[in-house]
């Protein structure tokens, strides 16, 4: 999940604070998929009487036996007025994960019957989420900012995963960024061989049921 409060001072980074803890902690007490989240977290936000106004993606990458007979994976994904995610396939091309349509920015409507998306996935592909701070700039609009992401993750697909967010950063941001930027990148190796050192241990916590044939390792 990532998110953007509306605002840039010292409020609006406690709100958002108060918003990540609300996600984290009903998506763990719920396991609800993403659009479900997302209305809870808006109602929630009714509830505690906040004036807060925020954007946000909560994405699941989920897997059935039969996809990973078949080397492919699913992500399922809703959008509360976020800047859309965007999958870089293994082939270099580039998808933007628009979605069925857009829905309104969390603590706005917070009754809204919210949507989720869905897609397939090949093994190799990175999912890319990120904030508003890393394509909208003065000097261009926000179209031409993700048409300049587009082209950047065309071009640098191929390095690791850590590269990649360092050399897309470089790319776009100015000397001086006018907006904090974050990132989240999530990139599907293979499952026919081992894992690669690159992906980082696999801890699954103790309540929490491992994949079939996947054995948690500390780290």
């Amino acid at each position: 999940m990532i998110g953007d409060v509306v605002g840039h001072d010292i409020a609006a980074a406690a709100a958002m604070g108060q918003v990540r803890s609300l996600l984290r902690g009903i998506a763990v007490a719920t396991g609800l998929g993403p659009a479900g989240l997302l209305s809870e977290v808006d109602q929630a936000l009714r509830t505690l009487q906040t004036d807060t106004i925020a954007t946000a993606v909560v994405a699941r990458v989920e897997q059935s036996e039969d996809e990973r007979e078949r080397g492919v994976t699913h992500i399922r994904w809703a959008n509360a007025g976020h800047p859309p995610p965007m999958v870089l396939n293994p082939d270099g091309t580039v998808a933007v994960l628009s979605g069925i349509r857009p829905d309104p920015l969390l603590g706005v409507l917070p009754d809204v019957r919210r949507v989720e998306s869905e897609v397939s996935l090949d093994r190799g592909a990175t999912v890319l989420l990120y904030t508003d701070g890393l394509i909208e700039r003065r000097d261009r609009s926000l179209v031409e900012g993700m048409e300049a992401l587009r082209d950047a993750l065309v071009e640098l697909g191929a390095l690791e995963l850590d590269e990649l967010c360092d050399a897309i950063l470089a790319r776009m941001l100015p000397d001086h960024p006018e907006d904090d930027v974050a990132l989240v990148a999530v990139r599907l190796h293979r499952q026919d061989r081992p894992r690669p050192a690159e992906a980082g241990p696999n801890d699954v916590p103790p309540d929490v049921p491992a994949a079939p044939g996947i054995v948690g390792q500390p780290g």
